[in-house]
């Protein structure tokens, strides 16, 4: 036994998949800090370590790497991939969200940096490695069992993916329990749940980011779209970024998207 990773470049849906499986796995979903303490992120405690003889779901945000924390003790990995024009668009709003990113530079900026160094900035200094390197990493392993989904795959059919990812991590899906989890972790109630704990203020909670930083609040569960243009942000600038990551798009099949 050991860690199983839910392994992905930030903003792909990494944080909706912890809360599917915490529903399937553990119930209700009471506070978002449940999810934190059942399904931990290697980043918050580089030491985790799963009790012994059971296996231990973990976040992680690192590409896969020798460097990478606790890897002596992986089972296995479910990759979440997610086209990165959605990615960037996503981090501009968390940015934005946090105060990470300057108020007085413009979102073309962002996008601009964001397509030059294939990533954003802050996640490169993190260890996160760029969009490609980063799903480069993990589905070109043959180190360990990985099953590889896309954010497009979980939004098209949710049931269908959370199922099979349940089977892969060994467990025999229940077909009421999954129609119920999805249910549960559904935009909507997840974004009632973010709302519901900065209005209260609530200090056990996931979501970073306070509802009163700005005149017009942004939230974490933010719009969760797929296929987006950059095109609001500046004209010009899907052309540019389509050709920066056409080899990368087509290496992880979104080159028809």
């Amino acid at each position: 036994m050991g860690i199983t990773w839910l392994a992905s470049f930030p903003k792909s849906g990494n944080t909706w998949v912890r809360f599917l499986l915490y529903a399937y796995l553990f119930g209700d979903i009471r506070t978002s800090g449940d999810i934190n303490r059942r399904i931990p992120a290697i980043h918050r405690d580089p030491n985790v370590t799963p009790p012994t003889d059971e296996t231990l779901l973990v976040k992680t945000h690192f590409f896969l790497s020798d460097q990478h924390p606790q890897l002596h003790l992986t089972d296995r990995a479910v990759y979440i991939c997610r086209h990165p024009k959605d990615i960037l668009l996503s981090g501009l709003n968390y940015h934005r969200m946090t105060g990470a990113f300057p108020d007085k530079a413009s979102d073309e900026q962002y996008a601009k940096l964001f397509i030059a160094h294939g990533s954003d900035q802050l996640w490169l200094k993190q260890g996160f490695g760029t969009w490609d390197q980063h799903a480069t990493s993990w589905t070109t392993t043959d180190k360990f069992p990985v099953h590889i989904t896309t954010y497009e795959k979980l939004k098209a059919d949710t049931e269908a993916e959370l199922a099979t990812i349940l089977t892969f991590i060994g467990h025999e899906p229940n077909e009421s329990k999954v129609a119920a989890a999805v249910k549960a972790a559904n935009f909507d109630q997840l974004r009632a749940l973010e709302v519901r704990e900065k209005a209260t203020g609530e200090k056990d909670k996931l979501f970073p980011g306070q509802a009163t930083r700005t005149k017009s609040p942004r939230f974490f569960m933010n719009k969760g779209k797929t296929g987006q243009s950059l095109e609001s942000i500046a004209l010009g600038l899907d052309a540019i970024f389509e050709s920066r990551f056409a080899d990368a798009l087509k290496r992880h099949g979104y080159s028809d998207q």
